[in-house]
């Protein structure tokens, strides 16, 4: 089953790139979903963006799909590039990174930024939704109207999890919410940016800031962390050039309204 759905991801890739010199003007789209055991996973590579996601598991349930918009705005020489993963797990993990590859960079600077998103879980289930989209500026993750029921990015029940969300920006500066427990966990992370000289992990994208953290059980513990050159804020403190790191173990229950960061 593995062999397969690699060798069709294989097929898809190589028809996305004869389908780009072929019709330049029309959008690529992949598309691919999967419902057992066992573990998948697969890679699209536009020439301006490239996602890897895989899963793995005793239960895996999801969607990747992924569109080259072949439009080339204001002629740049950059197209856009959206992709998009749901997917559910039990017992195993799901990853997912997308990697910006070009930019108009006279004006908006330097390529290189990416994003990265993983979940695992023991003896219980787990599901994740993310979306990014990069273009010839900058590269974003609107997941607005895109993630689980409930408003959810990353959710959890088990006797052990991990969720991470992790942005970077081309110049080295990072934002990163990585949390770990027992019990049953919600992660909200509607939308964060990276561009050259900065990211911000939770919000922008002129949408209202949704990044929040729920989580109910034994315990388990949390890390956020930004590093910039010049600047880093969030968790109401702000700084200079750095890192700010908060740390917080918890016990019962732990609730966290908003940490979303800035650094750059």
């Amino acid at each position: 089953m593995k062999k397969i759905f690699f060798s069709m991801v294989l097929a898809l890739v190589m028809l996305l790139s004869i389908s780009g010199v072929a019709l330049a003007a029309d959008p690529t789209d992949v598309s691919i979903s999967w419902d057992g055991a066992g573990g998948v996973g697969g890679s699209v590579n536009t020439g301006d963006a490239v996602t890897t996601f895989s899963t793995l598991g005793e239960g895996i349930f999801g969607q990747f799909t992924s569109r080259d918009s072949n439009d080339n705005p204001y002629s740049y020489g950059v197209d856009t590039f959206t992709a998009r993963l749901v997917a559910s797990v039990e017992n195993g993990w799901i990853e997912s990174q997308t990697d910006r590859l070009t930019s108009k960079e006279s004006m908006y600077g330097l390529p290189g930024q990416y994003t990265y998103s993983f979940l695992g879980v023991e003896d219980g289930t787990g599901s994740m939704a993310i979306r990014s989209v990069s273009n010839y500026a900058s590269m974003i993750d609107p997941t607005y109207g895109y993630q689980l029921s409930g408003g959810h990015n990353i959710v959890a029940d088990a006797s052990y999890y991990e969720m991470v969300r992790y942005v970077e920006a081309s110049d080295g500066d990072y934002g990163v919410f990585n949390a770990d427990g027992n019990g049953q966990a919600t992660l909200d992370s509607m939308v964060s940016e990276m561009s050259a000289t900065g990211v911000r992990l939770g919000w922008g994208g002129g949408c209202y800031t949704d990044a929040n953290f729920n989580a109910t059980g034994a315990g388990g513990s949390v890390l956020v962390e930004g590093s910039g050159g010049n600047s880093v804020s969030g968790m109401g403190v702000s700084m200079g050039g750095g890192t700010l790191s908060f740390i917080a173990n918890w016990v019962g229950s732990i609730s966290i309204p908003n940490y979303s960061l800035t650094a750059n």
